[in-house]
This record gives C-alpha cells, structure tokens and sequence, in this order.
C-alpha cells in the first residue's frame, strides 16, 4: 500500500533543506534581527491560528510543558550555575 501512495505523499513534503530554511534565514537575515513574537513559513511573516493566541491555551501549554520538563530542570539545575 505504501508503494501506492509514497509517491503522492512526496508531493507535499518538504526536503530537510527546505525545511531549515526559514529557520537559517531567521537565524541569520540582518533584515530579521529583532523580530520577536511573529510565526514565519517560507521565510515569510503569516497570521499564525487562533488558537495560537488563546490565553488558555498558552497557559495550559505551559503547565504541561512545566509538568513534562520538571525532571529534567531539577537535573540540569547544578549543570546551569
């Protein structure tokens, strides 16, 4: 089955490349330097979700980001100072 359809999945992936690149432009465009707060695809500025700017949204991510990471700063915390 997938001999069928990974040709027609290739269509709308992207090559690792491709993928970094709006990543490297951000990364290194003097043009970019100082942009904070904006969600970028294909080196381009876009109107991100809605529910990307909920704040209950972001305030759930965060606990859960928060619970799932709270190993991991307690054992990094003597790596850190």
């Amino acid at each position: 089955m997938w001999r069928l359809f990974l040709p027609l999945i290739r269509l709308f992936l992207k090559t690792p490349q491709q993928g970094a690149a709006t990543s490297i432009y951000l990364a290194g465009a003097p043009e970019a330097a100082g942009v904070t707060g904006m969600y970028f695809a294909s080196r381009r500025p876009k109107a991100s979700s809605p529910a990307s700017r909920d704040p209950a949204t972001a305030a759930g991510l965060w606990q859960v980001s928060l619970d799932l990471t709270a190993g991991i700063a307690g054992a990094l915390d003597p790596v850190l100072r």
